[in-house]
């Protein structure tokens, strides 16, 4: 007998694109948060770009770990791929804010940091309630 409801972490891309709009809420948390921290805490802004990227892996290796968590397999790839996906909604975020692209190294990190994540989050353990 099939189940009336699929889960949707077994759609692989409904669960990338949730994971990955996870991952953005999350670095625009951070980003509010350090945005606070800057502010209050540094009168040089010499060292933001470092909070950047801070912000950016804190939100790639969350998106990585919500997908590897739910999806229970092929954590180092798909937390890539979620970092891969953070970073094309961020190119058009920044196309639509700024006019210009970002750095491609932003790339690079978001996808190392989402792997980490999905390899974290597959190792972690199983969510109560997870269907299959």
């Amino acid at each position: 007998m099939h189940r009336k409801h699929q889960c949707i972490w077994t759609s692989l891309p409904l669960s990338i694109a949730v994971s990955a709009l996870c991952g953005l809420l999350s670095v625009a948390a951070a980003g509010l948060l350090f945005s606070f921290v800057v502010f209050a805490l540094f009168k040089d802004v010499s060292l933001v770009r470092y909070a950047v990227y801070a912000v950016l892996a804190a939100g790639a290796v969350s998106s990585g770990f919500i997908c590897g968590k739910y999806r229970r397999r092929h954590g180092l790839v798909l937390g890539a791929v979620c970092g891969c996906v953070l970073y094309l909604l961020l190119v058009f975020a920044a196309l639509i804010a700024v006019g210009s692209f970002t750095s491609p190294t932003k790339l690079l990190v978001l996808a190392a940091a989402g792997a980490f994540g999905g390899v974290v989050g597959v190792n972690s353990k199983r969510p109560r309630g997870l269907r299959e």
